[in-house]
């Protein structure tokens, strides 16, 4: 049996309640929510030792047996107690429990009175009960009462032995009012149980399935099947399990099984048992809420059931009572969807597609805007496969104007497979392909294109418009660079001839030096290309579009043109078209000015890109603005709480590989500035591959892999890491990416004797900027020309560049860079016999600022080396050089071999503090790194740690 879930504070007042006996406790839900599963726990609780616990059923007979559940209580294994020499009242029991004959006196004789009779029966059941106490009897599923044993508990509340507390529990919706008038007294509470919140739903989920974690959207689906119904989940997760067997693959498998459709047997079978109790007038209102699936008024309730007004109000009161439908303020609709569909199992067929037809004229006279999606599915389930076709589409149109894309995205594919002729399906995919360039879910469209374009015959400007469509998808969104620029490649040439200005726009896609991984001049003859036929873009859509590609290009590479152009992209648009494509130049100006330095520039893109987003309504191209800003907040040292930002943005776009991409690397470099190597190695790996990442983050992400190789002791890796992220730049001619790869590269060349090499990634670097506006790297190959005649030996010319480079980062501002440069400068004094001191003081500064512990702690070791580390404090001002609280509980975590991340999930604290903690620890302890705590910390006993 899985924990309890949601119920800890509803079992603590039932123990509460009975401690204080006598008392009458009424414990009230709806069916399956979980009253059943309490009471076990109550019975079962510790609190309830010393107690006889008394347990009966009501059962749902056609003619209940009089007072069967308060016997059953009483024959239970720990039923009434039984004296030696027992009451002789309780000889009128003998007849009802045979099977306690030898136990009981000798019947009483009859007293002619069925009245009396009676009441003598219920002293004797009393009387049982008092000399069972301290007892507690339970009476489950009390909605099913018989009236004898609803009679009896009336007399019981006002004669309540001292040492009994009764605990009844029942449906409200399905407990005869009578019934409940008669189960007051003096001494009653009502205890209600309702549905569980949806963090209480996902912890029941986890405790059932012992592995994986729902996403959000899982979550919400599960809620929506369910609504957080002990029951319905239990039902769904056991069903889902047994789907997929003991060999199921991931977790996700898991959890698209749960927002599955199908209904358990269970729970469908407890669905038909609720509708059999209730009049026909009320099955059918139920059934018409179903058919609706989503809360409607009562007049269109009434019309679908097809009951006069009279008895249908008669009949809701009656669906209402059930708990199978609910009031949402004026409107009525079912319980949950899982309810919905199980109550729709068990309307005929006939039934079901009148009920539809019904529900899709209800729709039509509707006054307001039109449900056109709603009107079409009813018409597809009642057999109207053209109605259904014509209404989908008008809702499509209606989800575009709002901006709906991913509504619009999935109906197009639905109606793009079910097209009825060539021509229709033509015209429905490239209405799919330009909706799907603004969506989130695209692996289902990117398989619809690839399909048309294999298996249907196209003209030449409807195939290149659709694999064009299916370039960009692969290229942006899906993460397949090479396979989505084969595809823009083939659309250039369809669409040269039949459609120039469609070519034009092509061409300047295939100029987007991001997407391709070639080098830089393709990309640019592409653009030039494109400009030849930019004379055939004959609407401001169309213009606008091709003069982003242009700038973005343009941008992309550092070339001065671009400035001029890239003011055209903070228009302010009315028209939507117009809107989608200035935002996705936002976007792009934001990633490009980024890379190259431009931050100021970056925030004033990205905030454009916003207010557009929101605007027209881009969910797609709001998530990479968020990315896009995490890249600028990286870059320039806002590194406050940033590593637990890009966690959550990388999970976020697990199905977008090449948005995620980013993330992934700003959190693999934050995690290797903590010190925490294992997971900077472990997520570097997953963007060094060139499939999903873009080639400025492959070639960060392999430097960054080869400097922790580098402290790691290696040298074969280190040189293949190193080869290979100068490869990528080589191979692009960007040398405007290499601001975190060229001075990384020449300091380590130069450590392992290669000068010449790193002499010729210099050289290569400077003529790559020859003419290119690109603040970033000129910073980047002023420092990694100082350092290359620092290793060389020139000390005094080193430290002249060393001082031009820190001005340059600077100016940007690029503290983490500054602190590099600024530590190199000290190196370099002290090597030639000056002071450095200072500069590596203000370096450990800056670093520890950031949290970029492991710099920091090479800083203090130069410190330390050189005897200029501050003398430790003695005294108590506050904790002074001793560790506090959550510093000793942060390092005892480390030294153990814990993550940052393990450890702030351990102590419930951001990424970021548990940061700064080891970094305080680090620089109290006088230590270089953290794999040093394990050796210098005694065993730390963390058990007297409050944790404040």
């Amino acid at each position: 049996m899985t924990p309890l879930v949601g119920r800890r504070k509803q079992l603590a007042e039932l123990c509460g309640l009975i401690a204080t006996a006598p008392a009458v406790v009424r414990l009230e839900g709806e069916a399956g929510v979980g009253k059943t599963r309490l009471l076990h726990e109550l019975l079962a609780h510790p609190a309830l030792r010393a107690h006889r616990r008394m347990v009966g059923t009501c059962q749902a007979l056609r003619e209940p047996l009089p007072l069967a559940p308060l016997l059953d209580a009483l024959l239970s294994d720990d039923g009434a107690l039984w004296a030696q020499e027992p009451d002789p009242l309780l000889g009128a029991l003998t007849p009802l429990l045979p099977e306690l004959a030898a136990k009981l006196p000798p019947a009483l004789p009859p007293l002619g009175d069925p009245r009396m009779e009676r009441h003598r029966r219920y002293r004797a059941i009393r009387a049982a009960l008092a000399d069972a106490g301290p007892a507690v009897l339970v009476l489950d599923d009390v909605h099913w009462i018989d009236s004898g044993t609803a009679e009896f508990l009336h007399f019981l509340s006002g004669h309540l032995p001292d040492r009994i507390a009764v605990v009844l529990s029942y449906r409200p919706g399905e407990l005869d009012p009578e019934v409940r008038t008669m189960l007051g007294g003096p001494r009653l509470a009502t205890i209600r149980l309702d549905a569980l919140k949806p963090e209480e739903a996902a912890e029941m989920l986890r405790n059932m399935v012992g592995r994986g974690r729902p996403s959000a959207g899982d979550g919400e689906a599960l809620m929506r099947r369910t609504g957080g119904i002990p029951f319905a989940i239990e039902e769904v997760v056991r069903a889902a399990v047994e789907r997929l067997g003991d060999d199921c693959a991931p977790d996700t498998s898991l959890w698209e099984e749960l927002r599955g459709d199908q209904v358990p047997e269970g729970f469908r079978d407890a669905i038909a048992q609720r509708l059999s109790r209730l009049t026909e007038p009320a099955r059918r209102v139920v059934s018409a809420a179903a058919v609706f699936a989503a809360p409607v008024s009562e007049a269109d309730l009434f019309a679908v059931a097809e009951v006069t007004r009279e008895e249908g109000e008669v009949a809701l009161d009656v669906a209402l009572e059930s708990g199978l439908v609910r009031e949402i303020g004026d409107l009525f609709g079912c319980r949950h969807e899982l309810a919905q569909q199980a109550i729709l199992a068990t309307v005929g067929r006939a039934r079901l597609r009148q009920s539809h037809r019904l529900a899709a004229a209800a729709l039509r006279a509707a006054p307001g805007t039109r449900a056109d999606v709603r009107i079409a599915n009813h018409l597809q389930a009642c057999g109207d496969p053209a109605g259904w076709r014509r209404h989908l589409e008008l809702g499509v149109d209606r989800a575009m104007t709002l901006g709906d894309t991913a509504a619009a995205v999935t109906a197009l594919r639905e109606l793009v497979t079910a097209a009825h002729n060539d021509a229709e399906r033509r015209r429905l995919a490239v209405k799919l392909g330009r909706a799907a360039l603004d969506g989130l879910d695209c692996a289902a469209t990117v398989a619809l294109l690839r399909d048309l374009l294999a298996t249907t015959i196209l003209p030449a400007d409807i195939r290149g418009e659709l694999r064009s469509d299916l370039g960009l998808l692969l290229l942006n969104q899906v993460g397949e660079p090479a396979a989505g620029y084969r595809e823009l490649e083939l659309a250039a040439q369809e669409l040269r001839g039949p459609r120039p200005d469609l070519a034009a726009r092509v061409m300047s896609s295939l100029a987007n030096v991001h997407a391709g991984h070639h080098h830089v001049d393709t990309h640019l003859r592409w653009l030039a290309e494109a400009e030849t036929l930019a004379g055939a873009l004959d609407t401001p859509v169309a213009q606008t579009a091709f003069m982003v590609n242009k700038v973005t290009t343009l941008m992309t590479c550092g070339k001065p043109e671009a400035w001029p152009l890239a003011e055209r992209i903070l228009d302010e648009p009315t028209d939507p078209d117009l809107g989608r494509h200035l935002m996705r130049g936002c976007l792009n100006l934001a990633d490009a000015s980024s890379w190259l330095g431009h931050y100021e520039p970056a925030a004033r893109y990205l905030a454009h890109g916003r207010g557009l987003a929101r605007k027209f309504n881009a969910p797609y191209t709001e998530e990479q603005l968020d990315v896009a800003e995490v890249l600028l907040d990286w870059l320039r040292g806002d590194w406050a709480g940033l590593r637990g930002r890009t966690t959550e943005l990388a999970a976020r776009h697990v199905t977008l590989p090449r948005v995620a991409a980013e993330c992934v690397l700003i959190t693999g470099a934050l995690a290797a500035e903590a010190g925490d190597t294992d997971d900077a190695l472990r997520l570097l790996r997953t963007v060094s591959s060139e499939s999903p990442s873009a080639p400025p983050v492959v070639a960060t992400a392999r430097v960054l892999m080869a400097e922790i190789r580098h402290r790691r002791g290696g040298r074969a890796d280190v040189l293949r890491e190193i080869d290979s992220a100068v490869e990528v730049i080589r191979r692009t001619g960007m040398w405007v990416w290499s601001p975190e790869v060229t001075p990384t590269v020449v300091d380590l060349l130069c450590g392992f004797d290669r000068h010449a090499d790193a002499a010729a990634v210099v050289g290569e670097h400077r003529e790559g900027l020859r003419g290119l506006e690109c603040p970033a790297s000129a910073a980047a190959l002023a420092l990694a020309e100082a350092i290359l005649v620092h290793e060389t030996g020139d000390f005094a010319s080193a430290r002249a560049g060393y001082e031009v480079a820190e001005t340059m980062f600077a100016a940007l501002p690029r503290p983490f860079w500054s602190a590099r440069t600024a530590l190199r400068q000290g190196e370099c004094a002290l090597a030639a016999g000056d002071d450095g001191i200072a500069l590596i003081r203000a370096a450990e500064q800056s670093f520890a600022d950031l949290g970029a512990i492991t710099r920091a702690a090479r800083c203090r070791a130069l410190l330390r080396a050189h005897r200029a580390l501050p003398a430790r404090k003695r005294g108590r001002p506050g904790y002074g050089d001793r560790l506090s609280p959550r510093e000793r509980q942060a390092a005892g975590l480390a030294a153990a071999g814990h993550s940052n991340r393990q450890i702030a999930t351990a102590l419930g604290l951001s990424v970021r503090t548990v940061e700064q903690h080891i970094a305080r620890t680090l620089h109290k302890l006088r230590l270089a790194s953290r794999m040093e705590l394990a050796t210098v910390l005694p065993d730390l006993d963390l058990s007297d740690v409050d944790g404040h």
